[in-house]
């Protein structure tokens, strides 16, 4: 299939449509800004600690596309609130590792119910056939955005594919 202007235009509209819709309505991330006090930038870089381990704040600046001198605030902040910790890479002591802690996996895991309980509402209004539908369409959207971006796909993300119903 060629890549033409058009579908690229329609990929574009489709994203900058539907993540809005999903982070406002379905995972209500201002609700739990809210509550807990930290913007969704945050909450995304402790997700990723958490799915993919300790890294370096290059690493993680490529993953959110945030220039790496625009993460030292940030990773500052979550260091402050006790949610990440930094060391020093034993390769090469220039390079700072964050690794998230205990409190900042349980934010994550609080922020997982957080979505888990708004997704379930909003699931309510499909049929069993379209959320079977929703998950296959979410996870291969998934794998190609990682393949797109550069990430590798991890071990345990082929195990969690396995259809649960």
């Amino acid at each position: 299939m060629q890549i033409t202007q058009e579908i690229i235009n329609q990929i574009a509209d489709n994203m900058l449509s539907i993540f809005p819709m999903l982070t406002k309505n379905v995972l209500k991330k201002d609700e739990f800004t809210e509550k807990y006090g930290l913007p969704p930038r945050f909450i995304h870089i402790l997700h990723i600690l958490d799915h993919f381990g300790p890294m370096s704040i290059s690493e993680m600046s490529k993953r959110l596309s945030i220039l790496a001198p625009n993460m030292t605030p940030l990773i500052d902040k979550l260091i402050s609130e006790g949610y990440v910790k930094r060391s020093q890479a034993a390769s090469d002591r220039r390079v700072s590792i964050i690794e998230i802690t205990q409190k900042g996996k349980e934010l994550t895991h609080l922020h997982t119910q957080w979505v888990n309980h708004n997704l379930k509402k909003h699931l309510q209004n499909l049929s069993d056939d379209e959320i079977e539908e929703l998950w296959y369409v979410l996870k291969r959207l998934k794998k190609l955005v990682m393949k797109m971006i550069g990430c590798s796909h991890h071990k345990e993300d082929e195990e969690k594919d396995v259809k649960a119903f």
